[in-house]
């Protein structure tokens, strides 16, 4: 087991390295999160982990159009669309069970973060 974590890290390292020297950027890859400004798609979430039912997104200068939670065998959650887009939500989580969920954010422009949230109500 100690074996294959190695593997896995040293994969990850070398990964790492080959993308730092710009032939991870290369612009044949049809991916619109590496040709967007990195600030440009910074997603704040808090209180992360949320100890209430309550967190805050703010997508920076973008505006969030739609919401979804995801747990970690990838059964989706909670979706929220949102009718009128605004860069900063607040959700209420009603009925997520504590634990690591992945939450996906989608702008009005179609772009997407997706981060990792911890549910841990007392």
């Amino acid at each position: 087991m100690k074996q294959i974590i190695l593997l896995i890290i040293a994969v990850f390292i070398s990964i790492s390295g080959f993308s730092q020297n710009g032939i991870g950027n290369s612009t044949n890859w049809n991916n619109s999160l590496f040709k967007e400004n990195p600030s440009s798609l910074e997603l704040k979430i808090y209180p992360n982990p949320c100890k209430s039912n309550k967190i805050t997104l703010d997508f920076n200068s973008l505006e969030i159009a739609e919401v979804q939670l995801t747990n970690i065998t990838g059964k989706q959650v909670f979706l929220k669309k949102f009718q009128y887009p605004e860069a900063k939500k607040q959700i209420q989580f009603n009925n997520i069970q504590n634990g690591m969920y992945l939450i996906k954010v989608k702008s009005a422009d179609n772009k997407i973060v997706v981060k990792k949230f911890i549910m841990a109500k007392e």
